[in-house]
């Protein structure tokens, strides 16, 4: 999940399936190359954390998705 932190002015990923998955970056494209170059070695080291079964060597579905909402007001 990517979170805009508006106090320290930066985007912020953080992931329920990657143990200790957290990173912040100051754009969406910056923070997206985080997570791809942190993943796969979070991934690794916390194997033992995920329990669904997989092999080391297995490979993993990633997606990433977008999702914003428009206030009604502004969208005219």
């Amino acid at each position: 999940m990517a979170q805009w932190d508006n106090e320290a002015g930066v985007w912020v990923a953080t992931s329920d399936d990657i143990p200790g998955l957290v990173t912040e970056a100051a754009s969406l494209d910056e923070l997206l190359e985080r997570v791809l170059a942190v993943a796969p070695e979070l991934l690794e080291d916390n194997a033992h954390l995920i329990e669904d079964g997989s092999h080391p060597g297995d490979l993993i579905d990633v997606c990433i998705q977008s999702q914003f909402r428009l206030d009604a007001a502004r969208a005219h």
